[in-house]
């Protein structure tokens, strides 16, 4: 929510906004701490103890309950995921950089995440089974096909990729980003080489001078 938006919100609605987000907050922190693959230990009452609400605010404001709040929570990874990219693109100069470099500010951002214990496996692992995100994309995906698509358009003009390459090649460099998520998920010690390896293919397709 922007800022002007919560400007034009009133007390009450502020109100609602701040405690649907502390509920969100306390979710998250009750992933971290169990730092398990078995999302059933991530309780109500857990999220309850954490936020110090009671259950009838945590239902006012989720009506599905803990499905609809989990739902939230993997949302708001994937939005700080996306927003994490994007600042440090823009802290690093922004178009000034070139293609492969803003390519690479997701992937960075995304292992990250990916690194974090319980936030990790719940983003790449458990929240898209819980939520169905197994055969469509959710808005991390989305939002990584979507920047890699553009960028990619910008190698095809400076004539580094073939015509009409770029939405194929998102789909393959956000295919591979993802699964490299996943394994790092489950082991985080790979992190550092799954990026590099990352880092090779981009740059491989950054120095291919025959477009044809």
């Amino acid at each position: 929510m922007s800022v002007e938006s919560a400007k034009r919100l009133s007390l009450r609605e502020r109100r609602q906004v701040s405690t649907r987000n502390d509920l969100i907050q306390s979710a998250l922190a009750v992933i971290a701490e169990t730092g398990t693959s078995d999302l059933s230990s991530v309780t109500v009452g857990k999220i309850l103890t954490d936020s110090g609400m009671a259950r009838a605010t945590l239902y006012a404001h989720f009506p599905g309950g803990r499905e609809e709040l989990l739902a939230a929570a993997y949302q708001r990874v994937a939005h700080q995921f996306l927003d994490n990219a994007r600042s440090a693109i823009e802290s690093s100069g922004g178009e000034k950089l070139n293609w492969t470099q803003r390519v690479e500010a997701y992937a960075e951002a995304l292992l990250a995440v990916s690194a974090d214990k319980g936030i990790g496996y719940f983003y790449n692992i458990s929240g898209p089974q819980l939520l169905g995100f197994s055969k469509e994309r959710g808005v991390g995906s989305t939002g990584v096909f979507t920047a890699f698509s553009a960028e990619l358009q910008i190698g095809t003009r400076e004539g580094k990729l073939p015509t009409g390459s770029s939405e194929p090649l998102a789909v393959l460099l956000a295919g591979s980003l993802r699964d490299a998520g996943i394994q790092v998920a489950l082991n985080p010690d790979s992190a550092g080489q799954l990026l590099g390896a990352f880092r090779f293919l981009l740059r491989s397709l950054n120095e291919t001078h025959d477009a044809s």
